[in-house]
């Protein structure tokens, strides 16, 4: 049988793998309306802004703690049922997010807040060591793209669609939602028994698992020349989130609602871009993908900077949608480019500390560059979030040569295990 060609071709002859990415899908639909739940139930029982972004800020802490060690759980037990733990896990916590419902009660919603997210990223992990198993070398950069589609899609109108289910339902009413779509994930999840489950190698110590892990990221000169770049990439990132919002709300006075201006521009032509371009890189050897890797850093680096001009609300929203499609880009080719490069018996250490820096560089970002806007301006604050990315982009494209001469050697060692 052929490989796939195109991301519909993936899902639509791909069983096993269609199943996966629906549960990813229906947990992801379930996450938005929680999180507006969440959002709308501290403000109602506190009225105090900083209360809301604390909750945000618990978010992204288990991601360098619980992210990693998920990630060495992944290697040494049966990812499938480590999938199905933490989605029945996280129903539990989203229907126990009702125990928080009253002002004196509210403090709950940060433990359970960090639990969920231990969780989420744990389920991660063991997803991203288990799942590209069940597609083909040739079709990882539309596996990624499938990963990736799902949180674009629902950029686009999951916001809205989940301030629409806490308004007519309410906000107790979503927690519920969210818990029944993680029982919904676990069924599908329960029904695929193919891939590889195991990582195969004897269990070691958590310590030495985590170490062993480490140094194979290490002394593998593609997995670590991705891991430094996705750190500064992230820095970048991170911060023109916190960036957009201040353009949309202080800049060109848009309203409560303005961002999802931006948001639906970003999820809108990122999805398009995301489904065109992962077709596209299927056909491309290795050399090209770590040139894409590049050249999108680049792009999106340059095309940031310009973001701090005063150009107007029309060509601002322009030049995010061009953000947008060189970030998603960098998604498919980067991702690829890590799974051939890492063999299974690694593969969830390895996955799993790539998300570890990119969420570690995502909060870093997000919070210090308030900072920066406050001080130097919105202009000074693109121009140096763009060179975050840029300059890296560049240095990467100077390497390219060495590189792959790493990918190819990585490849070989892959096909041997």
């Amino acid at each position: 049988m052929e490989p796939a060609r195109t991301l519909r071709e993936l899902l639509a002859g791909n069983r096993d793998l269609r199943r996966l990415w629906l549960g990813n899908l229906v947990s992801v639909c379930g996450g938005w309306s929680s999180a507006v739940a969440v959002f709308a139930m501290v403000y109602d029982h506190s009225g105090a802004g900083m209360a809301a972004g604390l909750t945000l800020a618990v978010r992204y802490l288990p991601g360098a703690l619980a992210g990693v060690w998920g990630g060495v759980l992944a290697d040494r037990a049966d990812r499938r049922t480590v999938m199905l733990v933490t989605d029945v896990a996280m129903a539990v916590l989203a229907a126990a997010f009702l125990v928080a419902d009253e002002p004196g009660r509210l403090w709950l919603v940060y433990p359970l807040t960090f639990a969920s997210a231990a969780a989420g990223f744990v389920f991660q992990a063991a997803r991203n060591a288990w799942m590209p198993s069940l597609a083909r070398p040739e079709e990882y950069p539309l596996y990624s793209a499938a990963v990736q589609v799902n949180s674009l899609a629902l950029q686009a109108v999951g916001g809205v669609a989940g301030g629409v289910v806490v308004g007519v339902v309410g906000w107790r009413w979503a927690f519920v939602v969210n818990a029944v779509t993680f029982l919904g994930s676990a069924w599908l999840t329960w029904s695929v028994r193919t891939g590889d489950r195991y990582a195969g190698g004897p269990p070691t110590g958590w310590w030495r698992s985590l170490r062993a892990g480490l140094a194979v990221a290490a002394r593998t000169r593609v997995v670590a020349a991705l891991l430094l770049l996705e750190a500064f990439f992230c820095l970048g990132l991170g911060g023109t989130i916190t960036g957009m919002t201040y353009l949309a709300l202080r800049v060109y006075e848009l309203g409560d609602g303005g961002t999802g201006w931006f948001y639906a521009v970003q999820g809108t032509v990122g999805g398009v871009v995301l489904v065109v371009a992962a077709a596209r890189l299927r056909t491309l050897p290795a050399r090209v993908h770590l040139r894409v890797i590049g050249v999108s850093c680049l792009a999106e680096g340059l095309v940031t900077m310009l973001l701090g001009l005063p150009v107007g609300i029309a060509a601002a929203l322009a030049l995010w949608g061009l953000v947008a499609a060189a970030e998603v880009v960098y998604g498919p080719a980067a991702m690829t480019t890590l799974l051939n490069a890492t063999a299974n018996d690694n593969r969830g250490r390895v996955t799993a500390l790539w998300s570890a820096t990119a969420t570690l560089g995502l909060g870093v970002s997000a919070a210090a560059t308030g900072g920066l806007i406050d001080t130097a301006g919105i202009g000074p604050a693109f121009a140096g979030l763009g060179l975050l990315m840029a300059v890296p982009g560049a240095v990467w494209l100077a390497m390219v040569p060495r590189l792959a001469r790493s990918v190819e050697g990585s490849r070989a060692v892959s096909a041997r295990t």
